[in-house]
């Protein structure tokens, strides 16, 4: 009778080894998950939440970790990936037969409970998460393993299992108490930036509007009962994180609001109320995104996306790959442009980014969860 084949009892093999890194590997990806799902519900400033897994295209966590399934009472889901790498983990450093036989069930049940996750993000959500992605193929990896190298038979060990019951209860408490917590503090902190929102004084929209829009949710203004007008200036680092921002802003409110963009460049090129060149290819940018007002929410994203490359000779290329012509020198655009810069006056602009809401003016950064709190208080 031959000796029955295990993956983890005979030594440190190459599958061992394996089995090792891929639970090491879903350990670290559940932990990063497991962070920015914090860091979006409860941002610390603007632009937090960003980062490799950031997005809200088809590759993207935020669709993910906002969903129904991004976590179960308060608890992530990213915290039970962690938790099953901490299983493997400690059933590859101290094997035993009876561990195996434990947690080849748990290796097996977490597999399948990827498919589902991976269907639900495709076919529900219409995207995938790239941290997700990969820890479903270090769980399919995994369960390869067990399968191919083991032939211990599944037994659930009350001890064993009653020992990793407890490292995914007691946390688990936890987080469901702190998310909690954090939801009372951060809906009395929103109720605060509303009312401070409510005291300024209502300038009115802008008298000009602007025909660069980001989000057009009414053909006019007036009939719009949210319009955010944007001051800015694409080479201004605070001005590109609020370009990331808007779409999080808006989100479920983009039948209900008007974004607008007004080109107010720092740069004395084009702009007579700077003194001295502090972005001396902001002129230039802002011409090329003025261009075509079809293309402009396109060009507007690259030319952000892009910011840390801005040069005249990459201007030029830029304009021929978007098929642009006669843009830095159309004295129509000009014109155009310095309406934009001339509506600052009425509000006595003084920096970028300003974002003007529904009359009242913002100077510098909100972070985003609060600037909702804004709008949602302005279509109640």
């Amino acid at each position: 009778m031959s000796e029955q084949k295990t993956l983890t009892t005979n030594g440190l093999t190459l599958p061992h080894t394996l089995n090792i890194l891929f639970s090491i590997g879903m350990i670290f990806v559940g932990t990063y998950l497991t962070s920015h799902f914090y860091e979006t519900y409860f941002p610390t400033g603007l632009g937090s939440g960003e980062g490799l897994c950031s997005g809200t295209g088809f590759w993207g966590c935020n669709k993910a970790t906002t969903s129904a399934l991004g976590h179960i009472f308060y608890i992530p889901t990213s915290f039970f990936g962690i938790v099953i790498g901490i299983v493997g983990l400690v059933g590859a450093i101290f094997p035993s037969v009876q561990m195996e036989a434990n947690n080849k069930l748990i290796i097996f049940a977490n597999a399948l409970g990827c498919v589902a996750l991976l269907l639900y993000s495709i076919i529900g959500l219409g995207g995938l998460c790239q941290f997700c992605t990969l820890y479903y193929l270090f769980s399919f990896a995994t369960a390869f393993l067990y399968f191919k190298y083991s032939e211990v038979g599944i037994k659930v060990s009350p001890l064993i299992s009653g020992m990793f019951a407890l490292v995914l209860i007691l946390p688990g408490l936890y987080m469901n108490s702190y998310f909690k917590g954090k939801q009372d503090q951060q809906s009395s902190l929103s109720k605060q930036y509303v009312n401070q929102f409510e005291s300024l004084e209502d300038l009115g929209n802008p008298v000009f509007e602007s025909p660069y829009k980001i989000n057009k949710a009414f053909e006019s203004n007036e009939e719009a009962p949210v319009v955010i007008s944007i001051f800015s200036d694409f080479q201004c680092p605070f001005c590109q994180s609020v370009s990331k921002q808007i779409p999080d802003i808006i989100r479920g409110f983009e039948d209900k609001v008007n974004v607008q963009y007004y080109f107010y460049p720092l740069d004395m090129n084009c702009n007579p109320k700077v003194k001295r060149n502090m972005h001396p290819y902001a002129c230039k940018a802002a011409y090329l995104a003025a261009c075509d007002t079809e293309k402009f929410a396109e060009v507007h994203d690259v030319i952000f996306e892009r910011q840390s490359q801005l040069s005249a000779e990459n201007l030029d290329l830029w304009a021929k790959e978007f098929g642009l012509t006669d843009c830095f020198n159309n004295q129509k655009l000009k014109d155009i442009i310095q309406q934009t810069m001339n509506a600052g006056d009425q509000y006595n602009l003084r920096s970028t980014p300003t974002i003007i809401i529904n009359g009242r003016k913002i100077e510098g950064s909100v972070p985003t969860v609060h600037m909702r709190s804004i709008i949602e208080s302005l279509l109640k």
